[in-house]
């Protein structure tokens, strides 16, 4: 049988991945969307999820938490 995760639960993830890191490195959503170029509000509607993020602001999401693409994804 083959794996799946539906878009629901891999929302989740990433957007429980992106908290746990950033209150590991005890920063704040604030920090990441200055650093990632968007402002607040654009973070706050990702988590909401009303906006889909681009692979690109993935990518720099990884980038600026200094983590790979994949850890952002994959469940803990």
């Amino acid at each position: 049988m083959k794996n799946t995760t539906n878009y629901e639960e891999t929302r989740k993830i990433l957007e429980d991945n992106i908290n746990r890191i950033l209150n590991e490195k005890d920063r704040s959503m604030r920090w990441l969307s200055l650093n990632i170029g968007n402002n607040e509000r654009y973070i706050a509607r990702l988590q909401r999820d009303e906006l889909v993020p681009s692979l690109q602001v993935i990518c720099k999401i990884a980038e600026v938490l200094r983590v790979s693409v994949a850890d952002l994804f994959t469940k803990k």
